[in-house]
């Protein structure tokens, strides 16, 4: 018998691309820390602020902060991250390098969301101790951030296809991401001085600022990039409409400055009469350019085959529009409370995209990419109603009975017990996913979507 010899590949290392399968350490990281610091900790957070009746219960307010930081870094920054790496894989030439780079990364964002959980409260126990600890712990995050970036862009490998328009809103989102993990070293100082005041007055005059750059900054232009380009591609739909897509760029990117600018005007300005206006203009852009963007992402039509997670995706969507008529709708909220601010109705509406519409697109995307990069086959897997109809029941329950707070007091004690409810939802989706990405099964070559 003639022995088999291996032929050489005529193609260089450095123009092939490598198999990985980066997507399931970060996507477990994910999971973890939305079943703990992130979800359990602000359901937690979130009944102890029902109990007392108050948003602004001091007690629980190191808790809200570490829950937030936890969300944006560590649930949907990993699960950016790891999307990311897994459809930008490297050359075989460059896959050390870039596995190295993935996992520090990996390490460091975990690093730094565990200890600003811990630094949060106990700042406050000793400052000469937790003030060091919670820098170091925003720090880490920043470099995590940039390693992830260095990484897509040196050892990725090189198709030689150019660049989709889809990609705009890719390179806005990684700018956003770089603009809030640099501003959080000093986010953390400023908002835990010496003084109590002094740190008061920051949080009401920056983190509302901060909430919109990371959620409808970071979050949201990510979401509009991935799923414009994969809608098409991976998820049985019709390629997305390219002018309705830029002109919900156009009108996005107009509504956060809008936002941004106008609150700190506003808030300068002690709420005068008039000081508002372009902070309520930005809110009316968000709801036309999410209407936009629905028109360009096609999922209002009917799909070349039905899969599990157009449910998720479709009242993702939704939940981004609903969130948008709330802010195009606060003034006469106002108007009815007389009040030139509400943490109520800030609430509910950040609530709206943060659970309704990223968190549920994340579990919408994830068990779909990873059912793909398992080689799963969805239909005989669970539907996963349960989770759906939890999550949105948990989610518009939230959402109803923050507003309705500004009203009614008696509504804080129902809504104290939604967080529990959405936690549910997403243990059951993580406990599918679970099953998915610990299955034996081999990776598809270059896997992908």
């Amino acid at each position: 018998m003639t022995p088999l010899r291996i032929v050489p590949s005529a193609v260089p290392l450095d123009r092939q691309q490598a198999a990985v399968a980066i997507f399931r350490p970060f996507f477990a990281a994910g999971i973890a820390c939305v079943l703990t610091v992130g979800c359990l900790l602000g359901a937690l957070a979130l009944f102890g602020i029902a109990q007392r009746g108050s948003y602004t219960a001091s007690a629980w307010t190191p808790y809200v902060l570490a829950h937030a930081n936890s969300q944006l870094f560590g649930w949907v920054g990993l699960f950016v991250m790891g999307f990311a790496l897994q459809q930008h894989g490297p050359s075989v030439a460059r896959a050390a390098s870039f596995h190295r780079l993935a996992y520090a990364s990996l390490g460091l964002m975990a690093a730094g969301v565990l200890l600003r959980f811990a630094a949060e409260p106990l700042v406050r126990v000793d400052r000469s101790v937790w003030m060091p600890v919670g820098i170091a712990a925003c720090a880490f995050q920043a470099i995590a951030v940039a390693l992830f970036m260095t990484n897509t862009q040196v050892n990725r490998h090189k198709s030689g296809e150019g660049l989709t328009w889809q990609s705009a809103f890719v390179f806005s989102s990684l700018g956003w991401l770089a603009l809030v993990a640099a501003a959080e070293p000093f986010v953390f100082y400023f908002s835990h001085q010496a003084d109590l005041q002094s740190s008061i007055l920051f949080v009401a005059g920056w983190f509302p600022v901060m909430r919109e750059a990371q959620f409808l900054g970071f979050a949201a232009m990510m979401i509009f990039g991935v799923s414009l380009a994969k809608f098409g591609s991976c998820f049985g739909w019709k390629p997305a409409y390219r002018s309705w897509g830029l002109a919900g760029l156009g009108l996005w990117c107009t509504a956060l400055v809008c936002r941004i600018v106008g609150w700190r005007v506003a808030f300068v300005s002690e709420f005068a009469p008039g000081s508002v206006n372009l902070y309520t203009c930005g809110g009316a852009l968000f709801l036309i350019g999410g209407v936009a963007l629905l028109k360009s992402s096609r999922i209002l039509e009917r799909p070349q085959s039905p899969q599990r997670s157009h449910k998720f995706v479709r009242a993702a969507y939704g939940w981004m529009i609903a969130a948008g008529l709330m802010m195009a709708l606060e003034p006469l909220h106002l108007a009815a409370i007389g009040a030139p601010f509400s943490h109520a109705f800030t609430g509910a509406v950040r609530h709206a995209v943060t659970v309704g519409f990223i968190s549920q697109m994340i579990l919408g995307v994830g068990i779909h990419v990873v059912s793909r990069l398992t080689g799963t086959d969805e239909s005989k897997r669970t539907a996963l109603w349960a989770t759906f109809v939890l999550l949105n029941l948990g989610n518009a329950a939230r959402v109803g009975l923050e507003w309705m707070t500004d009203y009614q007091p008696d509504a804080f004690i129902p809504m104290g017990w939604t967080g529990f409810v959405e936690l549910v939802a997403i243990g059951l989706w993580a406990l599918e996913m679970g099953r998915m990405m610990m299955a034996k099964r081999a990776l598809p070559a270059h896997a992908s979507c």
